[in-house]
C-alpha cells in the first residue's frame, strides 16, 4: 500500500515536471530525440500491423453479416463503432505498449542502475528534458498516427476483403460507412490515443528510472511493472472515456443512468 501511494506520488510529480518542460522540445538535441522517438515507435511499428489490421475489418464484417444475419447498415455500423471508437487505438496502444514500452522502461533503467543518468546530471544536462520530454511528447503523438493507420486499413480491408466472403458491394458498403462516419469518432479516437500515449510513456519513464532495485535484476522487473500499470491505465481510460463521452461501458453492456 505504501509502495503504491509513492508510485502514485512520483507519477504525479513526474507528470506536473514533464509538462512545464515541454518547451524543451525547441532544443535541437530535444527535437532530434523527439524525431527517433517518433520513428521508432510509429514508423518502424506501422510494417507489422497491415495484414491484422486490414483483416480485422473484414472479419467484423462478415462475422455481423453471416453469423448475425445483419444487413449492410447494421455491419458498416458495428465496423464503425468497434473499429474507430474502440479497437483501433486499443490495439495501437498494445501494440506501443509491448514494443516501445518495453525498450524505453529497459533502456532507461539500465541507464539508472548503470549511472547514466547522474553522469548527465553532472554535465549540466538535465534528464527530465533529455530522456523524459522527448519520448513522452514521441510515444503520445506516434500513437494517435499509428491509430489512424490502423483504423485505415481495418476500415479499407472491411470494404475491399469483404465482398469476396459475403453478398454485399464495395460500393454498397462504402456508401453505408460515409453515411453514418460523424467527425466526433475521429476526433473521440485521437485524443483518446494521444492520452494512451501519454500515459503510456509516463508510466515507463517513471518505472524506467525508478528501478526496484539498482542491480541487473532490476531491469527485467522495471520493465514488468511498466508494461502492467500501463495496460491497466490505458483499460481505465478507454472506459472512462467510453462512459463519458457515449454513456456505455464494455461495448453498451453497462449504460449511464438517464
Amino acid at each position: 500500500m505504501i509502495r503504491a501511494l509513492r508510485e502514485v506520488e512520483g507519477g504525479l510529480r513526474l507528470l506536473v515536471n514533464v509538462w512545464l518542460r515541454m518547451p524543451a522540445l525547441r532544443r535541437a538535441p530535444v527535437r532530434e530525440s523527439f524525431l527517433r522517438q517518433v520513428y521508432f515507435t510509429g514508423v518502424t511499428a506501422s510494417t507489422g500491423v497491415v495484414l491484422r489490421a486490414s483483416g480485422l475489418g473484414a472479419l467484423i464484417i462478415a462475422f455481423t453479416m453471416q453469423v448475425l444475419d445483419a444487413d449492410t447498415n447494421l455491419a458498416v455500423k458495428i465496423l464503425l463503432w468497434v473499429v474507430l471508437r474502440e479497437v483501433g487505438p486499443l490495439a495501437a496502444a498494445m501494440v506501443v505498449i509491448l514494443r516501445t514500452g518495453t525498450a524505453m522502461s529497459a533502456e532507461l533503467a539500465m541507464m539508472r542502475i548503470s549511472g547514466q543518468t547522474d553522469a548527465l546530471r553532472r554535465m549540466g544536462i538535465e534528464a527530465y528534458d533529455y530522456l523524459v520530454v522527448p519520448r513522452v511528447a514521441g510515444v503520445m503523438i506516434a500513437t494517435a498516427a499509428l491509430t489512424c493507420y490502423i483504423q485505415f486499413l481495418a476500415v479499407a480491408g472491411g470494404m475491399i476483403l469483404s465482398p469476396f466472403v459475403i453478398q454485399a458491394s464495395f460500393t454498397e458498403l462504402y456508401t453505408q460507412f460515409f453515411d453514418l462516419v460523424a467527425p466526433v469518432d475521429f476526433a473521440y479516437s485521437i485524443l483518446k490515443s494521444l492520452m494512451f500515449g501519454f500515459v503510456i510513456a509516463l508510466t515507463c519513464c517513471y518505472h524506467g528510472l525508478n528501478p526496484p532495485a539498482f542491480t541487473p535484476n532490476g531491469v527485467p522487473q522495471a520493465v514488468t511493472r511498466a508494461v502492467t500499470q500501463s495496460a491497466v491505465a490505458v483499460l481505465t481510460i478507454n472506459a472512462l472515456f467510453a462512459y463519458l463521452v457515449f454513456g456505455v461501458l464494455f461495448f453498451g453492456l453497462v449504460r449511464a443512468v438517464a
